[in-house]
């Protein structure tokens, strides 16, 4: 063999390991940031678990107004 073609396949194998390096590291960078989004997705679960309550006791709280406002009214307009 030539050392031309020595040189060539040479350039090649140190190429295809870069790759290989470069895709495993690739990988283990999506696993992580999948970690992370799967945490990200429980922490919305969460808040949305949150804000439905709220807006739950919200409703109940403006229902209890409503009901007081028309109560005061009418004894405003009895009176």
């Amino acid at each position: 063999m030539t050392p031309e073609i020595l040189t060539i396949l040479g350039v090649g194998v140190a190429l295809a390991a870069v790759l290989v390096a470069s895709a495993q590291r690739t990988d283990k960078r999506f696993e992580r940031l999948e970690g992370r989004l799967d945490r990200l997705d429980d922490r919305f679960e969460r808040l949305e678990t949150r804000m439905s309550a709220l807006e739950q006791r919200q409703a109940r709280l403006e229902g209890l107004l409503d009901g007081l406002r028309e109560a005061l009214f009418e004894r405003a307009a009895r009176v």
